[in-house]
This record gives structure tokens, sequence and C-alpha cells, in this order.
């Protein structure tokens, strides 16, 4: 039987999936908005980066299933730390993806509204 332990984590990482489509939609919607052609060598790398994170995901998996056999020197749950990771990066990207859509929203003015300061500042 899969452990509530298991099913949160899936959760986590079906949430930083729907950030990596939000992602990809926007900057989908962003060219278009901007005029610009889509270009497929573009999506291609906006596809990898998401297949990225997937491979991502899988790693924190395998990684923390593995430490039931074995003494690994991670010491923390990678999962939610990945997926972390990947939730940030994609909510910046998604700003600016955002600003290209709509003109008037101004990325730092998302940035400030959602608590994010680049450096940790």
């Amino acid at each position: 039987m899969i452990e509530k332990k298991e099913v949160i984590k899936m959760k986590i990482i079906l949430v930083a999936l729907v950030f990596n489509g939000l992602d990809l939609i926007t900057g989908i919607v962003g060219a278009i908005r901007d005029g610009e052609q889509i270009k497929s060598s573009k999506l291609r790398d906006g596809l990898f980066k998401k297949v990225g994170f997937i491979f991502c995901y899988a790693l924190g998996i395998v990684i923390n299933y593995a430490e039931t056999f074995l003494v690994l020197p991670f010491g923390v749950d990678l999962v939610p730390v990945i997926c972390t990771y990947a939730i940030l990066t994609e909510v910046v990207s998604i700003i600016e993806n955002i600003s290209k859509i709509n003109h008037d929203i101004l990325p730092d003015k998302l940035k400030s509204l959602i608590g994010y300061n680049e450096g940790g500042k």
C-alpha cells in the first residue's frame, strides 16, 4: 500500500508539473502577443527544459527510494527540494511571460507582490 508520505510527494510533483505547463503555455502566448513567430527550436528548447525537470523529479524519487536500502549522504527528502527549486524557477519565467502578454504588468511589480527577492536580499 502507498504511504501517505508518498502520496504527498506525488502531489508535490503534480504541482510542479502544473507550474512547468503554465510556463510553457504563457511562453507561447507571450511570443504570440509580441508578434514573434513560434520557432520550433525555441519550443524544443522549452520542452527539453521541462523534460529535464521531469528527470530531476524522477531522480529525487529514485534517490529517496534507494535510501530505504542504502545509506546515502543526502539526509533530506529530495523531492520537495527539487520541486521547490523548479517551481521558483518557473514562477520567475511565468512572471516574465505574463509581462509580455500584458505590458502593463511589469515583472518587478509582480515579483514584489509575491515577495521574490533576487539573491535573497
